[in-house]
């Protein structure tokens, strides 16, 4: 419909590529998968996959493309340490590790030890780390380009959940039942946001704007700038919230939610309706990650879900996993990366029809050995 309105309105090229990109991407998603899998040495807690970014290289007069095809790894039990993948590389190895900081405590000589931080909780933007301390509820803020970290502030319980933009706000939700709002340029709590239930999920909207918080009965989205309600949603009884996840597209009506009635929910927050039910999974939804085109969903029932988010369908279901996938992320339009309880990560692509395998960069630009985490 979108391309004939095009057509008719005299922008038959912006109609016909919208068309193409947007069923390519779909048959491309029903395709067999290929998957390589890798032991790792505890559960992972969280996947991120950084933003590709184009750089003018002076010596060569071309613009290339850097982060394509990295994943930050964190892992639950191992301190606060990252590991930085390379997916494009076809030997999948570690290519950078970020070490986490550790803190000095007293023993009864006078003398002192150090005692590493463990997360709670994490999240990663292209340049910060952001994670609560599992034994003091501190949030702190780590910079990966100076290798410096803050601390921000602190909660008077543990920490379930932390989201962050690549801006400048952060957000996090636990026992105390507060959402606080972190600002990572002043280095500081912007506010303290206290509802009448535990927090297990939050969300942030990409440009700071709002922020959301998720209970056993509602979804709670404010506004960054006063931390006045924006709006409240009840979703069905049996669904507490437990992933969030501002629309990539439309932010600034839609979210999206998942959690112990094994559905997600797309909702237009401005209107509280919801607008599509995503079903199939038969456990507890963890993660969920969305494109323009997909929706990818992680569940304690060891299954990856991949959706077609304009109509709901199931494109394909992806195993490889006897534990909850607690982590899905997207680092290519056509390679997903799930983690889980069980230790295993596993990398799944999938062939475009015209390219088979390995597809090479449509724009020219190099990758791989060039990759770098800003």
């Amino acid at each position: 419909i979108w391309a004939k309105l095009c057509d008719r309105a005299g922008w038959p090229q912006l109609g016909r590529r919208w068309f193409l990109e947007k069923y390519v991407t779909l048959s491309t998603f029903r395709r067999p998968s290929e998957r390589e899998s890798f032991s790792l040495s505890h559960p992972i807690l969280n996947l991120f996959a950084p933003s590709t970014k184009k750089v003018f290289n002076w010596r060569t007069g071309r613009v290339n493309k850097i982060n394509t095809g990295l994943l930050c790894v964190a892992k639950s039990n191992t301190r606060t340490d990252l590991e930085i993948w390379d997916i494009n590389k076809s030997n999948k190895t570690i290519v950078r590790e970020e070490k986490g900081f550790s803190s000095t405590s007293a023993v009864g000589d006078g003398s002192n030890r150090h005692t590493g931080r463990f997360w709670s909780a994490v999240a990663c933007t292209d340049t910060k780390v952001v994670y609560a301390d599992a034994k003091s509820s501190q949030i702190y803020v780590r910079e990966l380009d100076t290798n410096t970290e803050y601390m921000l502030g602190k909660h008077d319980s543990t920490v379930t959940c932390v989201q962050a933009n690549n801006g400048s706000v952060a957000v996090s939700g636990g026992y105390d039942k507060t959402v606080r709002v972190w600002d990572l340029q002043r280095l500081g709590e912007r506010h303290s946001l206290r509802i009448d239930q535990r927090v297990w999920a939050v969300g942030v909207h990409p440009d700071g704007s709002r922020v959301a918080g998720g209970t056993d009965d509602a979804l709670y989205i404010w506004k960054t700038s006063d931390g006045k309600p924006f709006t409240t949603i009840y979703p069905p009884a049996s669904d507490t919230i437990l992933s969030i996840v501002f629309d990539p597209v439309d932010p600034n009506t839609r979210i999206f939610s998942g959690g112990c009635d094994a559905k997600v929910r797309m909702w237009d927050y401005t209107s509280k309706q919801c607008l599509r039910t995503f079903e199939g999974h038969t456990g507890i939804v963890f993660s969920i990650t969305v494109s323009p085109y997909v929706l990818v969903s992680g569940s304690r029932d060891t299954k990856t879900r991949i959706f077609d988010r304009h109509t709901g369908d199931l494109l394909q279901e992806l195993g490889g996993h006897t534990m909850d996938v607690r982590s899905v992320a997207l680092v290519d339009p056509f390679k997903i990366v799930t983690g889980g309880y069980d230790r295993e990560m596993n990398v799944w692509s999938f062939p475009k029809p015209t390219q088979g395998g390995d597809s090479e960069q449509a724009d020219g630009s190099e990758s791989g050995e060039g990759c770098v985490l800003q």
